[in-house]
């Protein structure tokens, strides 16, 4: 099951074409449709905007003799602090609570930048 699932009781969300393209590499929703989504949809369209972006380390980041990640600049994104700063102008906090602790529960609260190659453009 993937996070996105298990933001929602009914499962699977799958948003609207007014909450902007989300075949794009990095998914960016309409902000006046988020805005005025429920809170379902917001979840969904926040988790879609997260993972078009960040990564799970141990997938994408290669690690010393001690296992320690080797980050790249700018790295490792802290979910919480990524998230608040993008939504929280548009949309309750406690919506992108649920999302920030959705992906910690998956990962934690340090993520790797997606590389463009690896997301598709």
């Amino acid at each position: 099951m993937t996070v996105s699932e298990r933001l929602s009781a009914e499962g699977l969300v799958d948003l609207p074409p007014e909450a902007g393209n989300i075949d794009a590499p990095k998914f960016d929703p309409d902000e006046a449709w988020l805005k005025e989504a429920e809170p379902e949809l917001q979840k969904a369209a926040v988790w879609r905007w997260f993972a078009t972006r960040y990564e799970n380390p141990d997938m994408a980041v290669p690690h010393d003799d001690e296992g320690n990640y080797l980050y790249g600049e700018g790295e490792p994104v802290l979910a919480d602090r990524a998230l608040h700063e993008r939504f929280d102008p548009l949309i309750p906090k406690a919506v992108i609570e649920e999302v920030v602790a959705a992906v910690q529960r998956e990962v934690g609260n340090e993520w790797a930048c997606k590389r463009m190659d690896k997301a598709g453009a």
